[in-house]
């Protein structure tokens, strides 16, 4: 068994761990082993998400784009996922 990857959360521009240290676990449901650790989000992480969010709708470089900035900056995050598609792939397959 190979150690399980340790994920975090993406808030405010970093990637972070749950406020109070938690972790759940990940397990193949095929084989039972752990192969991932996440962070137990709490309701305080939650608001700092969701306030970040509203920071970043509203304060930032997104509420000043034109709708033709946003559709290109949406195509190179689709282009930048569909990059990664067989990391993510090969994730949810081991999730599920």
């Amino acid at each position: 068994m190979t150690e399980p990857i340790a994920l975090q959360m993406y808030i405010d521009g970093r990637l972070c761990d749950a406020a109070d240290g938690r972790r759940l676990t990940a397990a193949n449901p095929a084989t039972g082993d752990v192969w991932a650790t996440f962070p137990a989000a709490t309701a305080a992480d939650v608001d700092r998400a969701v306030r970040a969010a509203h920071r970043a709708m509203y304060e930032g470089p997104w509420s000043r784009m034109t709708a033709t900035q946003r559709g290109k900056t949406l195509r190179r995050m689709a282009e930048s996922l569909g990059q990664r598609a067989d990391r993510i792939a090969e994730i949810e397959t081991r999730d599920t």
